[in-house]
C-alpha cells in the first residue's frame, strides 16, 4: 500500500462522511428556522440514536476488519462466513432497537431528564427515526463488508445517493415548499426514513450481485461460531471505546442541559455541528487506515503497515492544524451561521478557540486507534478510553464546569487534555509494535 492507495481509499470516505455530516447540519440549520427548541430536542434524540448505532457497530467493525484481513490472507471462504454471520446479527439487533425506540422512546428521554419545552420534538423525532433503526443496523453491517474489500467508493455511491435524497425531501418537508405545510421535526425524520430505506435495499442489490452469493447464508446452517466469536473479539471492546465515548458526551449533555442552561445547550448544538465536519479530514483517513492496515497484517506485511500507520496519522496531523486554524480565525462567522444571540455567539467564539487546539490532539485517536484495530489490537484503547474520558472530561469537566462555576469552555478545555492525553498512549502503543501478535487471521 502506498500514498495513491490511500488517496484511492479515503477521498471517496472524506465525500461519503461530508455528506452525513452535511445532512445533519442541514438539518440543524433547517430547524434552527423552524424553531431553536427543535434543534436542540433532535440534537438530544441523535445522541441516543448513536448509542444504539454503537451496538450494531459491535458486530460491523468486527466485520470491517475481518473482512479486510481475510482480502489480504486471500481466504474467501471465510469472507462468505464473516460476511453471512454479520448480517444475521445485524438485522436481529436492528429489530430490538427499533421495537425498543418505538415503544420505549418516551420513558428514555424522560429519564435522561430531557426538560420539558424539548420533550415533544424529541419523542416525535425519536418514534420515526427509533422506530425505523433497523435500516441503519442492516446498512452499518453491508457498509462495513464493502469498506473491508476496499469498496469505498462504492459506499460513496450508496450514501450520495441517500443523502441528496435526505435533503432533499427535509427541506420540503421541514420547511414547507410548493404550498406543502411546514412539518419541522417529523418532516426531517420522515426524511430519514425515507432515505436509508432505499439506500439499504440498493446496497444489498449491489452486495449480492457484484461481490457474494445469496447461497453465503448457508454457512448459517452449520452455525460458524469461530467466525462470530472473532467478530466480538475485535468488535465488542473498539465498540465499547466507541461507546464510552458516546455516553460520555451524553453525560456531558445532561449536565450541560441540567445545571449549565439552555444557552450553553444551544450552544454546544451549534458549535458540535461545525466541529463535526472540522474533524472529517482526519477520520477519513483514519477508515482509509483501518481497510490498509487489516489487509497488509492479513498478508504478514508487518514493516509496511507500521510505516503506512505513521504516514497516514503525519497527514492528518498537518491537516488538524489548518483546519484549527480556521476556526479560530473564522468563529465569529461560523457561530453567526445559526444565531444573531449575543449570549449564544460570545460563548460559541470561546468553545471555536479552545477546538482549534483540540483538533490536532484528536488526530492521534482516531488514525491510531483505526490503525490498532485493523490489526486487531482493541483492548489497549477500550481501557484509556474509559479511565480518561470519565475521569478528565466527566469527572474534573464537572468539577470545574458546574461546582467552581466556570462553565461550558472549562469543559471544553478537559475535553482537549482528554484527546491529547488519550492521543500520546496511542502513539506510544503504535510505536511499541505490540499490535503485531495481535492478528486474527
Amino acid at each position: 500500500m502506498n500514498q495513491l492507495s490511500l488517496f484511492k481509499l479515503a477521498w471517496p470516505i472524506f465525500l461519503e462522511l461530508f455528506l452525513i455530516t452535511l445532512v445533519g447540519f442541514v438539518n440543524v440549520f433547517i430547524l434552527s428556522k423552524y424553531d431553536s427548541v427543535a434543534a436542540a430536542a433532535v440534537e438530544a434524540t441523535i445522541q441516543i440514536l448513536w448509542n444504539f448505532l454503537l451496538v450494531f457497530a459491535i458486530i460491523s467493525i468486527g466485520t470491517s476488519v475481518l473482512v479486510a484481513q481475510n482480502v489480504g490472507a486471500k481466504r474467501p471462504e471465510e469472507i462468505d462466513k464473516v460476511a453471512a454471520v454479520s448480517l444475521f446479527f445485524t438485522a436481529i439487533l436492528g429489530m430490538v432497537a427499533s421495537m425498543t425506540l418505538l415503544f420505549g422512546g418516551k420513558k428514555i428521554l424522560m429519564f435522561m431528564g430531557i426538560a420539558d419545552n424539548l420533550l415533544s420534538y424529541a419523542h416525535t423525532y425519536l418514534r420515526l427515526a427509533g422506530g425505523f433503526i433497523f435500516f441503519d443496523a442492516l446498512l452499518s453491517s453491508v457498509d462495513a463488508i464493502l469498506k473491508g474489500f476496499g469498496k469505498t467508493r462504492q459506499c460513496l455511491a450508496v450514501t450520495s445517493f441517500m443523502n441528496v435524497l435526505n435533503l432533499i425531501v427535509s427541506v420540503v418537508l421541514g420547511l414547507g415548499v410548493a404550498g406543502l405545510p411546514a412539518m419541522g421535526v417529523q418532516g426531517v425524520a420522515i426524511a430519514a426514513v425515507i432515505s436509508k430505506g432505499i439506500a439499504v435495499c440498493s446496497a444489498l442489490v449491489y452486495l449480492f450481485t457484484k461481490l457474494l452469493k445469496f447461497d453465503i447464508l448457508r454457512h448459517l446452517l452449520q452455525f460458524p461460531k469461530a467466525q462470530l466469536k472473532q467478530l466480538l473479539k475485535i468488535g465488542f471492546p473498539s465498540a465499547m471505546e466507541n461507546m464510552s465515548y458516546n455516553m460520555s458526551q451524553t453525560v456531558l449533555m445532561t449536565i450541560i442541559i441540567v445545571h449549565l442552561g439552555a444557552d450553553a445547550y444551544i450552544t454546544r448544538t451549534y458549535a458540535w455541528s461545525i466541529i463535526k465536519m472540522a474533524f472529517l479530514f482526519s477520520l477519513a483517513i483514519g477508515q482509509a487506515n483501518v481497510i490498509m492496515i487489516g489487509q497488509l497484517v492479513g498478508a504478514k506485511k508487518f514493516a509496511e503497515a507500521e510505516k503506512a500507520g505513521m504516514h497516514n496519522f503525519l497527514i492528518a496531523f498537518g491537516s488538524a492544524w489548518v483546519i484549527g486554524l480556521l476556526l479560530f480565525l473564522f468563529r465569529y462567522q461560523f457561530i453567526g451561521i445559526f444565531t444573531k444571540d449575543t449570549a449564544i455567539i460570545t460563548l460559541g467564539t470561546m468553545i471555536f478557540a479552545i477546538d482549534a487546539l483540540l483538533e490536532p490532539g484528536r488526530t492521534f485517536n482516531i488514525v491510531f486507534i483505526y490503525g490498532l484495530r485493523g490489526a486487531g489490537d482493541v483492548n489497549f484503547p477500550v481501557i484509556v478510553a474509559i479511565l480518561s474520558m470519565w475521569s478528565v472530561t466527566i469527572g474534573l469537566g464537572y468539577y470545574l464546569g458546574v461546582v467552581l462555576g466556570f462553565g461550558l469552555p472549562a469543559i471544553w478545555a478537559l475535553m482537549l487534555v482528554d484527546e491529547w492525553l488519550r492521543g500520546l498512549c496511542m502513539l506510544w502503543r503504535w510505536k511499541s509494535g505490540a499490535w503485531k501478535a495481535k492478528v486474527m487471521v
